[in-house]
């Protein structure tokens, strides 16, 4: 029995699901955002009981839990009082008190993995230390290091969040996604903001393409995107929602794959969505690894088959 959790706007786990369904694979899934009329708890010492959809569960009928996106508990039902967010906050505690009894090594990934593994600048020292290579990267509030970077990397430079790249906006507000762009000489010219906010800028790699790379346990699948703009391969693959990209399986070099490899087990990782690229003169440079990045898209458009090594994990459960 899988448990999946997760939200009920999560595109990627209905296609997954829809998969699992097809292979007979049973699953049961929390979306964390319309649960708690599903669910009750029962716990005395050494055995912890969760009731779903009427059926009672115990932390070893689980043979694999998908950490996939689960989000703070929402009760419609309740108002929003103090009284009801306490409610909120004894029923998560008593949930993660749950899911405490489930065994590491069954969590696809175990959370504290994924926090471990979710802080750019530490991934990329630590990429970097299993050789592979990563682009000369600053992070700085100093308008006069900024220029100096800009002059030593011959103005070919980009400016990318460090955090999360998408601003959530009122209702009647349109969000924002924030892409990696170029820096180009005028913005250099009032830099006064810069102090405001630590920013990171990193050598701009002339790219031939970009590889989105799925670790499932022990299976990598690696697909490289190709799109254009103005001849040359986009700075920020993502823009124009993807619809002109151009994909393609790709076989990864051996130095590549053992350094991900090693990256992957570092952080206690099954699941590993990381993203390189391969420079014009053939280096293949290391950007980030999203401990729970999207993938569905990549078996959609691009032909791969990432839900096969799931189902296949799923399917050795704890191992």
């Amino acid at each position: 029995m899988i448990l999946v959790l997760t939200n009920s706007t999560d595109a990627t786990a209905n296609y997954l699901l829809s998969r699992l369904a097809e292979a007979s694979v049973p699953f049961v899934r929390i979306d964390t955002n319309s649960v708690l009329e599903r669910i009750s708890m029962s716990y005395q010492p050494g055995r912890p009981s969760l009731q779903i959809d009427g059926r009672w569960y115990a932390p070893g009928d689980f043979s694999t839990v998908w950490y996939r996106r689960p989000e703070r508990l929402i009760a419609d039902q309740m108002p929003n009082t103090p009284e009801s967010r306490c409610v909120l906050d004894e029923w998560s505690e008593s949930l993660e008190g749950f899911f405490a009894h489930i065994p590491r090594e069954r969590w696809v990934n175990f959370p504290a993995a994924n926090a471990l593994a979710s802080r750019k600048l530490e991934q990329l020292t630590t990429a970097q230390q299993y050789g592979l290579t990563i682009p000369d990267t600053i992070v700085t509030q100093d308008a006069a290091t900024l220029r100096g970077f800009f002059s030593k990397h011959r103005e070919e430079v980009i400016v990318k969040p460090l955090g999360r790249a998408y601003i959530e906006r009122p209702k009647d507000e349109c969000d924002s996604v924030i892409f990696t762009n170029p820096v180009r000489a005028c913005d250099l010219e009032d830099l006064t903001d810069l102090a405001r906010c630590p920013t990171l800028f990193q050598q701009g790699i002339r790219k031939s393409s970009d590889v989105r790379i799925t670790v499932v346990d022990t299976d990598i699948h690696a697909i490289e995107l190709i799109a254009t703009d103005d001849g040359q391969q986009r700075c920020d693959i993502r823009r124009n929602n993807m619809m002109d990209v151009k994909y393609r399986a790709i076989v990864l070099p051996e130095n590549v794959t053992a350094g991900l490899r090693k990256l992957v087990t570092f952080y206690g990782l099954r699941f590993a969505a990381i993203d390189m690229a391969i420079a014009e003169e053939g280096q293949w440079y290391f950007f980030e690894i999203n401990p729970n990045g999207q993938w569905a898209w990549l078996d959609l458009c691009g032909g791969a088959s990432i839900y096969k090594s799931f189902i296949a994990s799923f399917s050795v459960g704890s191992r």
